[in-house]
């Protein structure tokens, strides 16, 4: 999946969602409002048909409206009310605005309940009349007050935004770990594309390359004893230049070998050893090949150090990298060192030659890529190669003037 189609993928359903969350929260608040509104404006009908009857029953007493809503004003939940005659004056009232009522003529003629908004926060208003002694027509006026709702609409906003802030983090958390494992899975993908290309394509060179060597073995083969001949019979000062037309063939034919081991598939003999048996030994051999003194190549070696490898290609490898290491520092020290990192073997070489130009370092483990002289870059590819068939892997940090570092790390150690 392309980059923008995984965007859209995933960032769509996601707004979609955030979307849908918001939408159903506020359709619920609105919910939650109209039917606590409804709820408390039947509540107040009958707190009010109640006290109608109720003040029916004084006004035949005590006409005063005075002399009545004492009776009413510890009522909690009647925020204020009032008494009206016929005419629409106020005959007694009782308001916790101190000594404020707030009664608009205007809305209780076009309407009988509404919603006053007031310092307070919001009241519902009931404007409702009643019949009086000698058939007087009254009205009560009563107010009650909505500021608990408004309080919990508040916490109920407030937990629409604690919940969207929580999910948009989740959701971003999940984008971004679904982000990586599909950039993980390109890499993945492109890799796997490219090994296959390389195998088909080392393939082919192996099929090429089997074919040309076995068409050039032959020639090479009666060059050599025709080199044989020519340097029995010619005079002594003919001899030598037979003699460097021979050593010529045999190059020619090492160089034919080693591109056939390359291009081999490899078959691995395992066997459990000690990895630092194998440095002490590929250090002696190297020693008494190369004729260095015992300073110039040292091993540290972890004792507990085992794995279960294919002794002959790994010390196949040691030799490569130790050769190299010469190579590159004739006169320097070379280090190997062998450790157990978790549940892996690690062996590095270290030399103290000049280092590896950065802009070749990405390149030292291709085939065929080599800046000496003579080096056909075969030996760190092959190298490369073996460890990778352990299920191992092998990198490389150099710095120029200051030397390089080759880590093999190995499972099992």
């Amino acid at each position: 999946m392309k980059r923008q189609n995984f965007l859209l993928f995933f960032s769509l359903p996601f707004l979609g969602l955030v979307v849908l969350f918001f939408v159903s929260s506020s359709l619920n608040r609105l919910f939650i409002q109209n039917r606590v509104e409804a709820l408390v404006e039947e509540q107040l009908q009958a707190t009010s048909d109640i006290l109608k009857t109720h003040l029916a029953h004084l006004l035949d007493e005590s006409p005063a409206g005075e002399s009545i809503f004492p009776l009413y004003s510890g009522e909690e939940d009647i925020y204020f009310m009032a008494l009206l005659d016929e005419e629409r004056n106020i005959l007694g009232w009782s308001s916790r605005f101190e000594g404020y009522l707030p009664l608009s003529l205007r809305d209780a003629e076009s309407q009988r309940s509404w919603i006053l908004e007031s310092p307070a926060g919001p009241i519902l208003n009931l404007f409702s009349p009643f019949p009086g002694p000698e058939g007087n027509a009254y009205f009560l006026y009563l107010g009650y007050s909505l500021n608990s709702l408004d309080i919990m609409l508040a916490r109920s906003r407030r937990f629409f935004w604690i919940v969207l802030v929580i999910l948009s983090g989740v959701g971003i958390l999940f984008f971004a770990g679904m982000y990586r494992l599909q950039d993980r899975y390109i890499q993945k993908t492109r890799e796997l594309e490219k090994q296959t290309r390389e195998k088909e394509r080392f393939r082919e060179i192996s099929a090429f390359t089997s074919g040309v060597a076995h068409e050039i073995k032959n020639p090479l083969n009666s060059l050599s004893l025709l080199c044989d001949l020519v340097e029995k019979k010619v005079p002594d000062e003919l001899r030598r230049d037979a003699q460097a037309g021979k050593s010529e063939i045999r190059k020619i034919s090492r160089i034919i070998d080693q591109f056939s081991a390359t291009l081999k598939p490899l078959r691995l003999s395992k066997e459990r050893f000690a990895l630092d048996d194998l440095a002490r030994e590929k250090r002696e051999t190297f020693l008494k090949e190369s004729g260095l003194a015992g300073g110039s190549l040292t091993v540290d070696g972890d004792m507990s150090v085992f794995i279960y490898a294919d002794r002959d290609l790994l010390g196949q490898v040691l030799d490569n990298l130790l050769k190299n290491a010469h190579e590159a520092a004739p006169r320097g020290r070379i280090v190997m060192t062998c450790r157990k990192q978790k549940k892996a073997a690690v062996l590095k070489v270290l030399d103290a030659g000049p280092g590896i130009k950065r802009e070749d370092l990405p390149h030292v483990f291709d085939p065929f890529f080599s800046r000496k002289p003579e080096g056909l870059g075969i030996g760190l590819y092959l190298s490369r190669k073996i460890i990778e068939a352990h299920d191992g892997d092998m990198l490389v940090t150099s710095e120029p003037g200051r030397g390089t570092e080759f880590a093999i790390r190995l499972p099992g150690g």
